[in-house]
């Protein structure tokens, strides 16, 4: 195995998953104000944030202080916590996934640091029944004989 699929191997998310909750529970623990850095796309927002509020990157850094400190907690899969967004201060629980968090800062200094790259995963398309029928290469005979 090579390094890069070694990065996306099950064995290393699980690795990630485990030193990211350790990580955040200890500092939660001992009430030490940190950072983090994690792709945006599998982050589950409650209630979505508006793109009028804020647009959001591949990835995106949150300061864990103050009231999102409070807020937040993890569990063996997710970390949570509520943030405000925007001028308007915008507020929303975030839902994030252990292995999408890419780092863990303490001021400026990574105490944490993960390889895994999160891909998106993509919705199958629904088709409509126009769709469905014209994959099959029968009815396209059938539907040309017709006109």
């Amino acid at each position: 195995m090579n390094k890069n699929n070694f990065f996306q191997s099950k064995a290393y998310i699980e690795l990630v998953k485990k030193n990211s909750y350790n990580t955040i529970e200890t500092l939660l623990k001992e009430g030490i104000d940190f950072a983090i850095v994690c792709y945006t796309d599998p982050i589950e927002f409650s209630p979505p944030v508006p793109e009028t509020v804020i647009k959001f990157d591949k990835l995106a850094m949150f300061i864990i202080t103050g009231y999102t400190f409070e807020s937040a907690y993890a569990d063996k899969n997710f970390f949570y916590f509520e943030a405000g967004f925007g001028t308007e201060n915008f507020g929303s629980f975030l839902k994030i996934p252990l292995e999408a968090i890419t780092q863990i800062l303490l001021n400026e200094d990574i105490i944490t640091i993960n390889y895994y790259e999160y891909k998106e995963k993509k919705e199958p398309k629904e088709l409509n029944s126009m769709e469905i029928l014209l994959q099959n290469p029968e009815n396209l005979k059938l539907l040309k004989k017709k006109k």
